[in-house]
């Protein structure tokens, strides 16, 4: 298509330009890494400066349960409350993605990613996160990939258990914050079940009237959006399908993760290559209609994680503050 023409590598480095930038209408913004919890607010500012130096207007929040309360009816918002006020001292809106039980939530012997055991812990959750932030925070991603064992504990009845989740959570926080967009948990592409699949199981076990939007973590690398690696953009569409199936054509999809780990990861690309699958997926999603905010992740490369995919998925700066080829790419 045009718009990729357009974003050739070669003519953005040299003459960085938004206006030559496709995105959906509701915006981008980046995604945090999970192990961000561990940033200085000092450091968590300095990444947001060169946040602010794109055309970003949104941060996606990870709210791990486990860290906020891990002794039941105690919590500690001190990080996320830093991450926050970050986040709109840098005029991004924040999308938090809250997931992730403690401990004490789950069945005695479960993975940390397992569900909790009942439902209605998780939405006594919502309700206080939407409580210390409904005046700041409007939209509300509930859970991370349920649609993999590596997010969700056990693929059996993933579906119907990630169902009572969010037909929890969204009763919870529309009590509080009616007016709040709530948006099913992002999908993997390479999950035990495949996107669409696992929505159509989710519209079966009642999540029809529980979201405002539904979710997808489009990466399309190693091989780029052409090659569409493992489906990851193909699946868009086949879940959007399902959704007009079922009478919801009109909601939004959000990209809330996409993006590429550069090398040395295993299967990690060019500093060049990663900035045209951002910007790739970045204008096939405005191209559809019906994309909501597309988040990239993440901002900067991790430490000490050459040989993990997870920590070499900065689209803006190494881990030592270099600015890579997308921040020239996606520079204001």
């Amino acid at each position: 298509m045009a718009a990729v023409a357009v974003l050739s590598i070669g003519l953005a480095v040299q003459a960085p330009t938004s206006a030559a930038l496709e995105a959906p209408s509701a915006g981008y913004g980046f995604s945090q890494y999970g192990g961000d919890v561990r940033l200085s607010q000092q450091t968590l500012d300095r990444e947001l400066d060169a946040v602010a130096k794109t055309n970003a207007t949104w941060l996606r929040v990870v709210v791990d349960w486990f860290r906020v309360e891990p002794v039941e009816g105690l919590y500690d918002w001190s990080y996320i409350d830093g991450v926050v006020n970050s986040a709109r001292a840098h005029g991004l809106k924040v999308l938090m993605m809250v997931a992730f039980a403690p401990d004490w939530a789950r069945a005695p012997g479960t993975s940390w990613s397992a569900p909790p055991q009942n439902a209605a812990d998780f939405g006594d959750f919502a309700t206080a996160a939407v409580g210390r932030y409904g005046t700041r925070v409007s939209s509300w991603e509930i859970w991370n990939e349920p649609n993999s064992s590596d997010y969700f504990g056990s693929t059996g009845d993933a579906a119907a258990k990630y169902t009572d989740l969010l037909k929890a959570a969204y009763t919870a926080i529309k009590k509080v914050q009616p007016g709040a967009t709530i948006v099913s948990a992002g999908m993997s592409r390479t999950g035990e079940i495949p996107p669409a699949t696992f929505l159509s199981q989710m519209y079966a076990s009642g999540a029809k009237g529980y979201f405002d939007a539904t979710a997808m973590h489009p990466y399309v690398s190693p091989g780029g959006l052409d090659a569409d690696s493992y489906g990851g953009w193909s699946a868009v569409g086949q879940m959007h399908g399902v959704m007009a199936a079922e009478g919801d054509g009109a909601k939004q999809i959000w990209m809330t993760e996409l993006g590429a780990p550069t090398m040395p990861a295993p299967d990690g690309v060019t500093q060049d290559e990663q900035a045209k699958q951002i910007t790739d997926v970045l204008a096939a999603a405005a191209a559809t209609g019906y994309s909501g905010p597309a988040f990239i992740f993440t901002i900067r490369d991790g430490d000490g994680m050459a040989a993990d995919p997870e920590g070499n998925y900065g689209a803006l700066l190494t881990n030592d503050w270099q600015p890579k080829v997308a921040a020239r790419v996606l520079s204001r």
